[in-house]
């Protein structure tokens, strides 16, 4: 299954630190409100689309396993 979002969770098993994972989170949020779409500037969204995560961190792979 392909994932469009991104949480924190997600970037923390792909191998990024917690605070490291919150910050690209954070920075692909910012991309997303410069594009337009303020809902993305709301404090409670935790989390950014893959394309936005993408350009902050480059093309690296995500784990897109689950833990159920």
């Amino acid at each position: 299954m392909c994932k469009t979002l991104v949480d924190k969770e997600m970037l923390v098993r792909a191998g990024f630190a917690p605070y490291t994972a919150s910050s690209i989170l954070r920075q692909a949020k910012h991309f997303m409100v410069q594009q337009g779409y303020e809902f993305y500037a709301g404090r409670r969204v935790s989390v950014a689309p893959l394309q936005a995560v993408k350009s902050v961190i480059g093309d690296v792979e995500l784990s897109e396993t689950e833990d159920e």
